[in-house]
This record gives structure tokens, C-alpha cells and sequence, in this order.
């Protein structure tokens, strides 16, 4: 029922691996995450992988802990202590990198759960790139097609979501709206929420009851540098001009920039998970599903942690000092060359993308 968009399962796990330890990828993979081995040795290692779970507890958590000792200065969390072992619940995050959000909690979650990690289609382009994220439970979203294909692949997606959840009792990450946020700006979007609704039996009197089982947990994860920070705002000043295509190969250089990128400090907050009670009291409302995507967005924005880059970014937007006691000058310095690097007609974009999470958390300085 779901063979075209869920991940691998264990008996399919070993023809990927093989497929994997034989494609040209292999190379450049086993230099990131084992620089100390040979491409031979990971190829072996690869192929004596029996099953997912060991996949990421071994090789994932070695990828993404390289990840962050290469790429971040430090990587804090909070509110883990709020989930129960054992109980799956349906993480909806802000969104601002295309792979190290989900990845990040996937990496604090190792010995919690198994995260299964919603994808899109767009990125399931390359077989062999394909068959990497099905191995690392990612599933796969196809968010285009006429008004009824969309409507079937949502309802698909819906149902899977639940099954993992309610049935498999494993979690699932999803970001809070269809793509990243580029501007800085993290909301909700209402149509989320109205698709994991789609598979549960819902009322007139009580449209949102069908969430309460998926245990939806808000999650806001804060960057002090922003991945692809110069590619979003040459991309969003682009878009201001007219239609904007993506080149080829876009997504991929993205998904590595992103990886790579500097980002200095990053903050992961793991937020409560929502009450039904909460739920019900958007649910009794003209507007259910909105309340609840501004519940959502109230817990993500709440929990966001402000760096000194978002500060100064405010302070340079808005002419103004108001936060000069939270960056130094050699960062001053450091953004201010960031800015001279690019054309000026993306400058107030970028400025825009640093300062949106202080106005968001602050909307009393607007």
C-alpha cells in the first residue's frame, strides 16, 4: 500500500548497501565519515549491515556527529526530558536546512527511537541518493500533480504518518510548511495540519481530535549562521523578479552547502508536547486549524534561541543600538564583510533572514 513512498525495509537493506558500496558516491561518503579507512573498508563495512537500526546507530551517528564537530562550535538542546521513552510522537519542526534539521534530531534521538524522517520527492531524484535516505528511514512526499493526484498523495502520506505513529509506535519528523523557510519567518502552514487530519475520523464539532493521537510535538531548532544564508537570499531576490526555475543540480548543492557551511552555534529545543486539552480549545473555534497552526507557532517561536548574528542582524536593519550589548565588534566586522560580498540589491534579504526570529519573538519592537 505504501511501497512507493516508505523507506527500506531490513530484508531489503542489504541489495541497497550492496548497491551503495559499488556506486562512485562510495568514495567521497567514506572520506567524510571514516577518513582514517579505505573506500574498501567502508564497502566492507557497509555489506556486513544486517539490518537499519545498526545502519544508524554505526554509520549515521559517525556521519552526523562529523557533521557537527566539523561544521558547529556548539550544539545545545533542551526538553528532552519532556518526552516518555517509548512513546512515538509526530515532531513538527521549523525548517531551515534541508537535511541537519531532521538529521540533528534524529542524532539525540538514537537511543530513544527510530525517527522515520519525511523527505521530498524533489530530492529523490538520484537512485543512489534515493536508496541512502530510504536506508535512513526517510519517506518520501510528493507534493505535485493535478488537484486530484495531490489530494490522493496527501491522503497516502496521512495514513502512512499514522500508521508509523499509532501502529508501528514509531516517530516521524515533519517541518511545519512544504520547504524551507528562507526568510526567516517560521509559520505553520494550515494545510499541514488539514492533510494528518485527512486519515483520522473527524467532526463538525471536533475536526481536530484525529491529531491528539499523534502526539504532535512542536520543535524549534536555531542557527547562529544560516545554512545557505547567501543562497536564500539570492534565491528570495530572484523570485522578486518573476517566475524563478530552479538549476539543475540546485537542491544538491544546497543540501551540501548546508552540511558543510559554518553555522556556529546551533540550539535544538524539543518543546511539550501538545495537550488535547490544548487541542480541544482550538478545536471549539470558528477557526480550528488555524488556532492550532498559531498554537504550533507560538511553542516554535518561544523556544527560539537568539544568537548574537540575529541581534546585530536587528540593529543594522533598523539603525539602531538597541541590542549592541549582545554581539561584539568582530562579529560586527565578520557580518558586515558577509554583506559586502554580496550585490546590494540582496543585502536587506539577507539582514531580513537574521533579524525575522528576534522580530517574531519580540513583536512589541516592530
Amino acid at each position: 500500500m505504501y511501497d512507493n513512498i516508505r523507506p527500506l525495509t531490513d530484508a531489503e537493506l542489504p541489495q541497497a548497501l550492496a548497491a551503495i558500496a559499488t556506486s562512485p558516491l562510495l568514495e567521497p561518503i567514506a572520506r567524510f565519515v571514516y577518513p582514517d579507512k579505505t573506500p574498501t573498508d567502508f564497502a566492507a563495512r557497509l555489506r556486513a549491515i544486517a539490518d537499519i537500526h545498526t545502519l544508524q546507530d554505526t554509520v549515521m551517528r559517525d556521519a552526523i556527529g562529523r557533521i557537527v564537530a566539523a561544521s558547529i562550535t556548539d550544539f545545545t538542546h533542551s526538553g528532552t526530558d519532556l518526552l516518555v521513552a517509548g512513546r512515538p510522537y509526530l515532531f513538527v519542526a521549523n525548517h531551515r536546512d534541508i537535511v541537519l534539521d531532521a538529521f540533528l534530531l534524529q542524532y539525540l534521538l538514537f537511543e530513544y527511537n527510530d525517527l522515520y524522517i519525511t523527505f521530498g520527492a524533489n530530492l529523490m531524484q538520484d537512485p543512489v541518493i534515493t536508496l541512502v535516505g530510504r536506508a535512513n528511514r526517510m519517506f518520501r512526499v510528493e507534493r505535485g500533480g493535478t488537484p486530484k493526484e495531490f489530494y490522493r498523495n496527501m491522503l497516502q502520506v496521512s495514513q502512512y504518518i499514522r500508521q508509523v505513529i499509532v501502529g508501528d509506535q514509531h516517530s516521524v519528523w515533519i517541518a511545519q510548511r512544504n520547504g524551507r523557510t528562507k526568510d526567516g519567518l517560521d509559520r505553520t502552514e494550515v494545510s499541514l495540519l488539514k492533510m494528518l487530519a485527512l486519515s483520522g475520523r473527524a467532526t463538525r464539532e471536533a475536526p481536530l481530535t484525529p491529531l491528539k493521537a499523534l502526539n504532535i510535538v512542536p520543535v524549534s531548532i536555531s542557527y547562529e549562521w544560516e545554512p545557505c544564508d547567501l543562497l536564500k537570499a539570492h534565491e528570495l531576490h530572484m523570485r522578486s523578479l518573476g517566475p524563478y526555475r530552479k538549476a539543475k543540480g540546485e537542491d544538491m548543492n544546497s543540501v551540501l552547502t548546508g552540511i558543510m557551511q559554518p553555522k556556529g552555534h546551533v540550539h535544538l529545543a524539543v518543546t511539550a508536547p501538545l495537550a488535547d486539552e490544548e487541542i480541544d480549545r482550538c478545536s471549539a473555534t470558528d477557526s480550528p486549524f488555524e488556532n492550532l497552526a498559531a498554537l504550533i507557532d507560538r511553542r516554535i517561536v518561544t523556544n527560539y534561541c537568539l544568537h548574537p548574528t540575529n541581534y546585530l542582524a536587528y540593529d543594522l536593519l533598523h539603525h539602531t543600538t538597541h541590542f549592541a550589548d549582545h554581539y561584539s565588534p568582530s562579529l560586527s566586522q565578520q557580518f558586515r564583510q558577509r554583506l559586502d560580498s554580496i550585490p546590494d540589491a540582496e543585502k536587506n534579504i539577507l539582514l531580513d533572514i537574521y533579524s525575522h526570529p528576534v522580530e517574531q519573538k519580540y513583536p512589541t519592537l516592530i
